[in-house]
């Protein structure tokens, strides 16, 4: 990709970024809002018995449809984890996941008027379209078992997505339809015990339409959250961390740590690295590359942003 562009580049699928100041960053906005919109809307309104199905497949076609466009995040867990890795600029990140919860928050409203009877739940604290709470949760479970397995699946999610869309060389086309599957086995397994939220944005949408779940919502999100660290951890040992991390770029880059922090928070390079003004990682790959080959280390994951 050559420097400046607005386009994305179509061999990564959950870190693609461009300036926030850029058009290609609002259609991303706009995308990842409809994206967990649409995704609240199908996965929340689901028959019980193909909940599993539709909420895998409804993942699948949705990161499909985002993927080259906003990277397919879709879920603030995924935002948070790339970002602490390195693959996904912070401040993008804090952006992304507020217009991911409020998609969550548009399709539990949309639900609630597309339900019959679900209008009449809005802010009664009853469990409508999409809830998580203890109408969900299995009644024999624990809090610490709520937690468990929701850090459990959503590990197997995000590991999948570090797997398949970040690391290089990944799956390409076939990552989304490899993290709905993803979402579909964790579904089928820890879902007669918890719902299988696996996404922070599902718990909190319906929640603020409803009222419902407030007593569980931290169990689910705290699970989760958790599970982000946890997988960026085990990849960062097994591939390494992604270019942006303050720590790489630092010693890839010859910067001052407030530069590599700069980085980091932005996804823009100190202004003394730049011709154009809107050079990103991806314009730098080559000095990752020499970075990598005098340490010894293969090229893994620097295509990654």
């Amino acid at each position: 990709m050559g420097a400046g562009t607005d386009t994305v580049d179509k061999d990564s699928v959950f870190a693609n970024y461009k300036s926030v100041f850029s058009r290609q960053f609002a259609v991303s906005l706009a995308v990842e809002f409809l994206g967990v919109m649409f995704f609240q809307i199908l996965g929340g309104t689901s028959a019980p018995k193909f909940a599993p199905f539709v909420n895998g497949f409804a993942l699948a076609v949705w990161i499909y449809v985002a993927a080259n466009i906003s990277g397919g995040h879709l879920n603030p867990a995924v935002s948070f984890s790339t970002a602490v890795c390195g693959f996904y600029p912070l401040m993008h990140t804090i952006v992304y996941i507020a217009l991911q919860i409020a998609g969550a928050v548009a399709g539990a409203w949309v639900s609630s008027g597309l339900v019959p009877g679900a209008g009449d739940l809005v802010r009664t604290g009853a469990s409508g379209p999409g809830c998580f709470d203890h109408t969900t949760i299995h009644p024999d479970i624990t809090d610490a078992q709520v937690f468990g397995w929701e850090c459990v699946m959503t590990f197997t999610l995000i590991s999948c997505v570090y797997a398949c869309g970040v690391a290089k060389p990944g799956h390409g086309s076939h990552t989304p339809f490899a993290v709905g599957l993803a979402l579909l086995a964790c579904a089928g397994s820890g879902g007669q015990y918890t719902g299988a939220a696996l996404n922070p944005a599902r718990v909190i949408g319906p929640m603020a339409v409803f009222h419902c779940g407030t007593d569980v919502v931290g169990l689910y999100i705290a699970g989760q959250f958790l599970a982000a660290v946890l997988a960026m951890s085990v990849f960062a040992f097994v591939s390494g961390l992604g270019p942006l991390n303050p720590w790489l770029a630092k010693r890839a880059l010859n910067l001052s740590w407030p530069e590599a922090v700069y980085l980091w928070i932005t996804g823009s390079p100190p202004s003394r690295l730049q011709k154009t003004g809107r050079e990103n990682i991806n314009d730098f790959k080559q000095q990752y590359a020499l970075f990598y080959e005098s340490e010894g280390s293969e090229v893994k994951v620097v295509d990654a942003p």
